[in-house]
Parts: C-alpha cells; structure tokens; sequence
C-alpha cells in the first residue's frame, strides 16, 4: 500500500466522529439513541439541553404552572432509592447551559471514536444558541404532526391525574411554535451562519420504512462507519448504562415508563397509520395544523429512501 493511502487510513481511523441530532418529540428518536449505541467505542449523551430546560436551575424561574405542577407530581413518584442504570448521572443542580457545553459536550472522552448526542430542538432558543458545541455535525430527525401530537399528549397525561390540555407557549407544555418551529430555527441557524451548511434531515416513517438505507446515509454523512449491528439490538432498560443523562430524568422514566416502547423494542418496525383526526381532541388537531408549514419545509429538505 502507498504511504499516502496508509497515512490517510490511520488519520481516518483515529478521526473522532461527533454528531448532534435534534429532534421533535415522539419521533422514535430514543430508539434511534438505542440503535446508535450499537457502535464501537461510542458515548452516547442523552438530551443534556432538555435536561436543562426542565430540571436544571434555570427551570424554576422560567418554566409555566403547568410544567412545575406536572415536575411536583413526578418527584413525588419519585423516591430517593429510584433505581437509575446509568453510570455517568448528573445531577440537576449542575445542569447548566454553560455546564452541559463546557463540561459534557466538549469534553475530550479520548478513548470514544464517536459521540452522539440526542436532544430537543426545542431545548435551545435564541437567547442560548450561543451555547451549540463546537466540532459537532448536525441532523435532524423530525416525523408527521398527526402522529406526533397524539402520542405526545398520550404521553403527558401519563404525569397527572386529569387530562393535559396541550397549551402553547414560551414554556408551556408545548413550545411557541410547535416544537417545529424551534427545529427550523435551528436548522436556520446552522446553515446562515455555516455552522452546518447542509444538515441532515430523516423522517420517522422514512427511517421506520427502510431504516438500512437511511441509516448508510446518515452514517455517511456523520463520518461513521455504517454496520448491521445498527439494525437490530436487545431490549430492556440496560441501554442507559453507558449514556450520559440527567438523573432526574432517567427516575422520570423508571416510574413512568414513557420510554417503554423503545426499551422493549428490538429494531425499527414498519410505520404505523396516523389516527383519525375524528378521535382526536380540539387541542390536538390545533397543534397539528400549525405544524405542518414547518414540517412540510423540514420534510422537502430530508434525505430520501434509496
């Protein structure tokens, strides 16, 4: 082998791959975390913005009634033994912009070919986007509003005993513009400021569908080496050992479940339908049809099943 080609491949094995995806709510992304944590020599960082949006110490000051009722209604499920599998918890108090930036996502990790984080693009708005990581690619996994909303309010009525009506708002249980509105600001941003000229985009249903040809491409684009190891992995709660992840939250879990579907799953499974708009509450189908011109911007800008 020439040396110039043996040089390239050792530069290309040493080279750290890192990757931040930014998601919607309920798009499958905690199994797509799981099926990341499939790699080789991977750290896996879990939600680290969220968890300063919802438990870290900013969270007091600015977060609705709602949200802190809802956050008093867990802790008090919530027992100081809770079992969390995870070896690298944080703490709430230390759950900082400046500390999850600074500490967590530029951290070194020398011993890890790759770090993936997953987050909520909703997490980090205007007044924080200051705080993006350096040395980070950039995707997006983002689904239809007509299935997202439905599971989502599914999923928040699991915190409390009467029904949550999905109010929007700067810091209500849905966010000023939907959640998708707050993804396409970011992706704005990565590429206005190149940042991220050309980030990646999947959808649920594409990544569901075919999930080997969407994951090639994303590995592609992320510097990863794609593998079948990908597709398929062993359920239970175990998956979390490994990541970096709020404490709080991963006791959320352990009481609430509101991951259960993508622990007990074994790979990706084909799309279902989305329910019909006649079983769904007024709330619901508002959400629903101011996402979608944000969606439908994302959705044109995705990368295609091949």
């Amino acid at each position: 082998m020439p040396k110039r080609f043996f040089l390239l491949e050792i530069e290309m094995e040493e080279k750290q791959a890192r990757v931040f995806l930014w998601c919607i709510p309920r798009c499958v992304s905690t199994a797509f975390e799981i099926c990341m944590g499939k790699l080789d020599d991977v750290q896996v960082i879990n939600e680290p913005y969220l968890a300063a949006y919802l438990v870290g110490p900013v969270f007091q000051k600015d977060a609705s009634d709602d949200i802190k009722e809802m956050r008093e209604l867990s802790i008090n499920k919530v027992s100081s033994c809770t079992v969390v599998n995870c070896d690298n918890p944080w703490e709430s108090e230390n759950l900082t912009f400046g500390f999850v930036k600074d500490d967590r996502l530029e951290d070194e990790y020398p011993d890890k070919r790759v770090i993936f984080v997953k987050d909520m693009s909703y997490a980090i708005n205007a007044e924080t986007l200051h705080m993006l990581p350096k040395g980070y690619k950039h995707a997006f996994l983002i689904r239809n509003p007509e299935k997202v909303f439905p599971s989502y309010k599914q999923l928040l009525n699991k915190f409390t005993t009467d029904e949550v009506m999905l109010k929007v708002g700067k810091h209500e249980v849905v966010p000023e513009h939907y959640a998708f509105g707050e993804t396409l600001h970011v992706y704005e941003h990565l590429t206005k400021t190149g940042i991220e000229p050309k980030p990646f985009i999947m959808d649920a249903d594409d990544l569901l569908e075919n999930p080997e040809s969407i994951l090639r491409q994303f590995c592609a684009f992320a510097g990863i080496e794609y593998t079948d190891k990908l597709l398929s992995w062993d359920g239970g709660h175990d998956v979390t050992k490994y990541w970096i992840a709020s404490k709080e939250m991963l006791q959320w879990n352990s009481v609430g479940n509101f991951h259960k579907n993508a622990f007990e799953s074994k790979g990706f499974i084909k799309p279902s339908a989305a329910p019909s708009k006649s079983e769904l509450s007024e709330d619901v189908l508002h959400c629903i049809e101011a996402s979608f011109p944000y969606y439908n911007k994302l959705f044109e800008l995705r990368a295609k099943i091949r």
